[in-house]
């Protein structure tokens, strides 16, 4: 493949993940995907052969990067209290890049195992280490004892529940402007390592 093909092929993918996960249109055409692209139509069904198949390449590159950067995180050589910062902060940009696609595995969540879905939940090896980590932590009586992946699970609910919701929330709350509501969740982490972490 030439240069100029792969820049073509990375430029359709890289645009159809932010039309798809970023900017919510899950069920664009073909044609919406290259508009949205700079590209002919054409060029779309030539190196994807259907929409279908775009998006489950894109899917499939989002969650190995992030399980990617999860692992990483996971296996650092950093303090307990620094992983946990790095995971609140990648959790943080990863949802705040990608907020349409806690929408789509959440639906896809309820077809799994019914019928055909590409959501294929998979554990991160490296999660076993931190696991044990948190276990250790709770003997020291760092963080509250409880099941050590109700830690994990803390971590990403308290911060991705507020993307997802956003919108929702910006009405129900009265928060007129984008610039207000990141102001507000910017605070997140700090709350976040309190509700965590035993004073």
């Amino acid at each position: 493949m030439s240069n100029l093909d792969c820049q073509t092929e990375h430029q359709i993918k890289d645009r159809a993940k932010i039309l798809f996960f970023t900017n919510g249109i899950l069920d664009a055409s073909t044609q919406e995907i290259a508009d949205f692209a700079g590209v002919n139509r054409t060029l779309v069904n030539y190196y994807f052969r259907s929409k279908k198949n775009l998006f489950y390449i894109v899917y499939t590159e989002i969650i190995e990067e992030m399980r990617k950067n999860y692992a990483e995180i996971y296996v650092s050589k950093v303090s307990f209290r620094e992983k946990v910062e790095a995971l609140i902060d990648y959790t943080s940009e990863f949802r705040e890049s990608y907020p349409f696609l806690e929408i789509f595995k959440i639906n896809e969540a309820n077809r799994f195992n019914q019928m055909e879905t590409i959501l294929q939940p998979r554990s991160i090896d490296e999660s076993k280490i931190f696991l044990e980590e948190i276990e250790n932590e709770m003997k020291k009586g760092t963080i509250p004892t409880y099941e050590p992946v109700n830690f994990l699970i803390n971590i990403i609910s308290l911060i991705t529940f507020p993307i997802v919701m956003k919108p929702v929330f910006r009405v129900i709350f009265n928060i007129s402007t984008e610039e207000q509501y990141q102001k507000i969740y910017n605070q997140r982490k700090e709350m976040v390592m309190t509700i965590l972490f035993n004073k």
